[in-house]
Parts: C-alpha cells; sequence; structure tokens
C-alpha cells in the first residue's frame, strides 16, 4: 500500500491531533481570565436574577391560575 507524502493515516492523525493540541493550548494563553471578584461578583449577579424570574413565574402563574379559576367560575 502506497504511503502519502507525510507518511501513513496513522502518523498523520497523530500530527493532526499534536498540532490541534499546540493551537488551543496557544489559543489558551491569549485568554483574559476573570479574576475571582470578578467571578464572585458574577456568580451573585446570575443567583440574584435566577431568584427575581423564580419569583416573577411563580406570580404570574399564581395570577393566571387565580384569573382561569374565576373564568372557570363564571362559566359553571
Amino acid at each position: 500500500m502506497a504511503e502519502g507524502a507525510h507518511g501513513n493515516f496513522l502518523a498523520r492523525a497523530f500530527r493532526a491531533v499534536v498540532q490541534f493540541v499546540v493551537e488551543v493550548k496557544a489559543e489558551l494563553l491569549k485568554v483574559a481570565w476573570p479574576t475571582r471578584q470578578e467571578i464572585v461578583s458574577s456568580t451573585w449577579v446570575v443567583i440574584v436574577t435566577v431568584m427575581l424570574v423564580s419569583v416573577w413565574i411563580f406570580a404570574a402563574d399564581t395570577l393566571s391560575n387565580l384569573v382561569m379559576g374565576a373564568l372557570i367560575g363564571i362559566l359553571r
């Protein structure tokens, strides 16, 4: 079986994986990682937002339940 210009399939695949890992490492070095304080602040923003949305959904669900119950009561 004839081999390509750069070796057999396994050798080319291995070189491609190594090249990919090298490029990933180079890109990760360029990332501006957040500080611990930024992560903590962002986490609190997410927690508060989730709580507010939960309260909003609960209130909307309760109100729609009351309205639908009243409408069904009227129609009976």
